[in-house]
């Protein structure tokens, strides 16, 4: 049973923090430039650490290069982490202060513990970097030890050698960084954007091909603006200098409860438990009888939809969102809406799930769960999505829309309740190319294995959303390509990385890429580890994981947290199902996956300011099946991979609001949705070949793209 196997506890040894989810400097994850990032001998090297060294003292080079590495420590020869026993917080604290410079830090590398996570087998001494009174985002270490105390692992996303500058000194004030920010905004569409109050704040990231390997910002915080996104807030970033960088959704500001300080702590207060028991509608038109918790005023007598017990509180989106009010839903002549009642009954037993293997709602700590029904735009308009949108006025915040039978997809509310639980896990998430396709592929396997094992679905189902009726279910599991994923890195619809992350271009292809995790859950599964072994195992992995844990160092880290977790049986089916993943592979080889073929467009000089606000749309003639691919890096050139077939293609160029031009392509090139154009035709793309597209009217666009690119 897993009530035997998982039990993370979590002791909290200083004031918990609100960590921002946000992309690695807007400039991808960084990863290897070859695939020659092979398991090595370990390499100690002999001379001292200095502060202008990007390798490791004492450990492989090739795994310690520059910040980010993730270095799992016994996975290296016979390397000895630390001889001695660690059976306590200060420890733990000595020990990483000693391995400091073998893990890529110098003297003035500050590690502050965070917290302590003991599973059933092993402990988790979680560390976060500090540059003077400043963290440094995405920069953690995390100490291993067995139940004897003996250090197992060592994981490290540290950035080294930190030139601390002063803080005070900076080119702009507090002030003037809002100032420019709401500016943006402006350019952006959202000209009433607000600042969020108490939250901004200085920090450290990282930069991918600079000179130097960190960057001072400011980050200052605003709701989020932009149509269709499923997080709440963006986390705008500006330099020292004043420079606006960038903006990213997040799901919370660093400082999330200034906004209202302890609102949860009252929202159970004056109201009396009871239970709800009805007939509800499921999407096919059958019906069935549930009991929910509810809550009973005791002045009023209204019923209300929530917990106290669990702490589960549902309102209503557009008030919270936009009115920043909580209005509880509230029985009316004794009845509720049958979808949320559903999402709501859903959402409790997966909240109990965790319970039972020791993980006290979303965040482990017992943080009240706001349910926001009814998705909606500002203008009313209905979202069709599902989120965890942060924490918010001391919530955890989910939100869920009026379209989806979600609340009958156990494994949909199980994905959207673990992303929460991988941002607790990981200190933070950092939501961009490989590392949110990795965070979105742990709440697809996580959720898939929890619909499993509360027997809301039989063993072997690996569709994510099947059980709301709709003809088509988000992702596959087993067959990524039936929902244009790819099942390997450069496989057709792989989506390339991105160095300006955007709802263009989904952060670099957070939810097109996490198949390529979602596969080897399902490879696991034919190997024949069962549901609870493998969500132990998963668990572990997410315990385990640092913030910058792309796909290149998932090839040691999943057989090191295999070997931690007590499954050996399973690690040679695992490491096969790594190799055809091709988590190494950074470039699109000359010998293209079977029946595929290639379409590319380089955008031309005048375009290329917009690029990280376009999307390539390709829609297949024959099956309809549609994928999205976007301009990669800073060369503004396009590659997809695709089976062989005819399609049609188009581009868009979008705002804060979506898309406000599209060009589709034919003959004679690019042309506006709106000129003369024969919308039948399409490229052929042929076994093998590469199809080079013209780029012949890419460059004139309308005037209502000078926003986006004055943005861009």
């Amino acid at each position: 049973m897993l009530t035997d196997r998982l039990n993370l506890k979590t002791v909290t040894l200083a004031a918990v923090l609100a960590f921002s989810l946000f992309g690695a400097a807007g400039c991808g994850a960084q990863t290897s430039t070859d695939d020659s990032t092979g398991q090595a001998e370990t390499s100690e090297t002999t001379s001292e650490a200095t502060s202008s060294e990007t390798n490791a003292q004492g450990f492989s080079p090739e795994y310690m290069q520059a910040f980010g590495v993730t270095g799992i420590m016994n996975s290296f020869a016979d390397e000895d982490i630390y001889e001695g026993t660690i059976t306590s917080p200060e420890d733990a604290q000595a020990v990483v202060e000693g391995l400091v410079t073998k893990i890529g830090g110098d003297e003035t590398t500050k590690l502050e513990l965070m917290f302590v996570r003991p599973t059933e087998d092993h402990t988790y001494y979680i560390f976060r970097q500090k540059a003077g009174d400043v963290f440094v985002h995405g920069a953690t270490v995390k100490l291993v030890t067995d139940k004897d105390g003996k250090a197992t692992g060592l994981i490290s996303s540290i950035m080294p050698a930190i030139q601390l500058e002063d803080l005070d000194n900076w080119a702009v004030s507090q002030e003037d960084a809002e100032k420019v920010v709401l500016e943006a905004c402006a350019s952006e569409g959202a000209p009433d954007a607000e600042i969020i109050s108490g939250a901004t704040e200085q920090t450290i990231i990282p930069i991918q091909n600079g000179a130097e390997q960190y960057r001072y910002v400011w980050v200052v915080y605003t709701k989020n603006f932009y149509e269709g996104s499923h997080v709440a807030y963006l986390a705008h970033y500006v330099g020292e200098d004043g420079t606006y960088l960038y903006n990213l959704g997040v799901a919370e500001p660093g400082n999330a409860d200034s906004l209202s300080g302890s609102a949860s702590a009252f929202a159970f207060d004056n109201f009396e438990q009871s239970t709800w028991t009805g007939t509800v509608t499921t999407h096919d038109g059958a019906t069935k009888e549930i009991t929910v918790p509810t809550l009973t005023d005791a002045e009023t007598g209204d019923i209300i939809l929530g917990d106290a017990k669990r702490k589960i509180l549902c309102a209503d989106y557009a008030e919270f969102n936009f009115k920043e009010t909580i209005s509880p839903r509230v029985a009316a002549d004794g009845k509720f809406d049958d979808k949320e009642l559903l999402v709501y009954d859903c959402f409790v037993r997966v909240w109990d799930f965790y319970d039972s293997i020791g993980w006290t709602g979303p965040d482990d700590e017992g943080t009240p769960s706001l349910l926001l029904m009814d998705m909606v735009t500002e203008k009313g308009d209905p979202i069709q999505n599902a989120c965890y949108a942060g924490k918010s006025w001391g919530f955890q915040t989910f939100a869920f829309n009026r379209i989806d039978f979600d609340g009958e997809c156990t494994d949909v509310i199980a994905h959207e309740f673990t992303h929460c639980v991988t941002s607790t896990t990981m200190t933070t998430n950092l939501y961009v190319n490989d590392l949110g396709a990795i965070n979105e592929g742990m709440s697809d396997i996580l959720g898939n294995l929890v619909e499993m094992l509360i027997e809301d679905q039989p063993e072997g189902a690996w569709i994510i959303g099947e059980n709301e009726g709709g003809e088509n279910p988000y992702r596959s599991m087993s067959d990524p390509h039936k929902y244009a994923q790819p099942e390997f890195a450069w496989d057709a619809y792989y989506g390339p990385a991105v160095v300006e992350p955007s709802p263009a271009n989904d952060n670099g292809g957070v939810h097109i890429n996490s198949s390529m995790l979602n596969i080897i859950s399902y490879k696991l599964d034919q190997a024949g580890m069962d549901p609870s072994d493998q969500f132990y195992f998963w668990m572990n992995v997410a315990l385990a994981m640092s913030p910058l844990t792309d796909y290149p160092q998932m090839v040691y880290l999943l057989p090191w947290c295999m070997e931690q977790a007590g499954y050996p049986q399973y690690v040679d089916a695992l490491n096969k199902a790594i190799e055809e993943a091709k988590y190494n592979t950074t470039e699109l080889s000359s010998t293209l996956p079977e029946n595929t073929g290639v379409i590319t467009i380089q955008l031309p000089d005048e375009a290329l300011s917009l690029a990280g606000s376009m999307r390539l749309t390709v829609v297949d003639e024959d099956t309809e099946l549609t994928c999205v691919s976007w301009p990669e890096g800073e060369t503004g050139k396009m590659t997809v991979v695709l089976p062989a077939g005819n399609y049609a293609l188009g581009l868009e160029l979008f705002d804060g609001d979506g898309p406000i031009e599209t060009k589709l392509y034919g003959e004679s090139g690019w042309k506006t949705r709106e000129s003369e154009l024969d919308f039948s035709e399409t490229a052929t793309v042929k076994a093998g070949e590469t199809v080079e597209l013209t780029s012949v009217g890419l460059d004139q666009w309308s005037a209502a793209t000078e926003s986006a690119a004055d943005a861009a």
